[in-house]
């Protein structure tokens, strides 16, 4: 399925709430459970699938401060072929840091107040797949 096809079927879930979400490490997914706000629209399956890496980072400074946050809204999400940007461990020295503790997220979810960035090399909404690639560093 066409890249250019997948950017008009991710902005038709903006403004959209989240039923479930679904890590799973192991199977290297993540899959979001959407109710779409047109109600001409079915649920949407979403499925990052070969999921390299993915970052959730909460509005919040101190998350303990809240112990729940809502992640039910989704404001947006989108496609960058180029990725969003590099990401690396913190917890690693700078002069550490090697190519392969780099990840590039290729998606972006704005959620209610946090966002989530996930590195695929696929994605599946209900049964259309885009294979994307990773972006290269």
């Amino acid at each position: 399925m066409s890249e250019s096809k997948l950017t008009p079927i991710l902005d038709s879930l903006k403004q959209s709430v989240i039923e479930k979400f679904d890590i799973n490490i192991p199977k290297e997914k993540i899959s979001i459970h959407i109710k779409a706000n047109d109600s001409s629209v079915d649920d949407v399956k979403v499925t990052f699938e070969e999921v390299f890496s993915f970052y959730f980072i909460n509005e919040k400074e101190n998350l303990s401060a809240r112990p729940c946050f809502d992640y039910t809204k989704l404001n947006s999400i989108g496609y960058y072929e180029n990725g969003v940007g590099e990401f690396a461990n913190l917890d690693c020295p700078k002069d550490e840091i090697t190519e392969k503790d780099i990840s590039l997220p290729n998606f972006a979810l704005e959620l209610f107040n946090s966002s989530m960035f996930i590195e695929a090399r696929s994605i599946k909404i209900n049964d259309k797949k885009f294979r994307v690639g990773y972006p290269c560093i």
